[in-house]
């Protein structure tokens, strides 16, 4: 085990496949984030209300299980659909891509009495998806382009590209998503990217909801104490902290655009992709914040 725990700390952190993943993700930000700008959404009081009813539930599941079947919620209203796939298998280079849309279906109320979905929800909805789905095409388009140009140049090279998506969570509250890129050259770098919509608002869930403005060191302390107690119940689990030969590398804190997303149990999930906060062997790691 510590052979082949030393070999996998040996390898170098594939930064070209990393930051050519990594680019692409920023492009999309920075794209999307230009879109949001010539447009004008209302805010209205319902949506507050109904947050505001949230706010004051007793964290009990009893409690809450009987407000939200009185509160306008979205139900089973998305859905993902492939609307492109793009394979290769050719020599040296194989590609299984498959781009995910999420789609907003009927927001009428699923049960006999429930509330109607105010419409101001539903089109918060259907801008939030779009959104998502604009910043997944274009993270997609751009690696398959990356992909395309490197058959062209390369010659003998060898060359992987696979993006696959799954729905993590489909509650009466949230609704969660995973894209997984994977891009391999001489090397291999995964990323895992997560949209989380929370069905009350038709809004994309943000860590401040959740943890208030102080998140990230709320956050990044759950994370330092879930690291220390699983290296210490497990020899095999390497975390980067309180290292003191190296303490640059150490885990200081996540980002303020940290990627997350809510299971079905309504908790909410940190991720970090390879090399981020451990060794290659622990691969792409998780944190379920309590």
């Amino acid at each position: 085990m510590e052979k082949w725990k030393k070999e996998y700390e040996d390898i170098k952190v594939p930064t070209e496949m990393r930051d050519k993943i990594e680019e692409a993700v920023a492009r999309a930000q920075q794209n999307k984030k230009k879109v949001r700008k010539v447009r004008m959404w209302k805010s209205m009081g319902t949506v507050a209300a109904v947050l505001a009813i949230i706010l004051v539930l007793p964290n009990t599941s009893q409690t809450a299980a009987a407000a939200m079947q009185k509160l306008p919620i979205l139900g089973d209203f998305f859905k993902v659909v492939t609307i492109r796939e793009y394979q290769v298998d050719e020599d040296h280079y194989t590609a299984d891509v498959k781009v995910p849309e999420v789609v907003p279906g009927d927001a009428a109320p699923e049960a006999e009495g429930a509330p109607a979905v105010p419409e101001e929800t539903v089109e918060q909805a259907k801008q939030t998806a779009e959104e998502i789905n604009f910043d997944i095409q274009e993270v997609t388009e751009q690696l398959i382009n990356e992909f395309k140009s490197g058959m062209e140049t390369s010659g003998e090279g060898y060359q992987n590209l696979t993006i696959d998506s799954k729905v993590l969570a489909d509650t009466d509250r949230w609704f969660s998503l995973e894209l997984s890129l994977f891009q391999a050259s001489a090397s291999g770098y995964e990323q895992r990217r997560h949209y989380t919509i929370d069905k009350t608002t038709g809004k994309k869930a943000t860590l401040a909801d959740f943890y208030g403005e102080d998140y990230v060191e709320v956050i990044s302390e759950e994370i330092r104490t879930q690291m220390r107690e699983q290296m210490a119940a497990d020899e095999n689990l390497i975390y980067w902290i309180d290292d003191t030969d190296m303490p640059e590398n150490n885990f200081q804190a996540i980002a303020e655009d940290q990627d997350f997303y809510v299971n079905e149990d309504g908790k909410v999930v940190i991720g970090f992709d390879e090399y981020e906060v451990a060794p290659g062997y622990m691969g792409y790691v998780e944190f379920t914040l309590k």
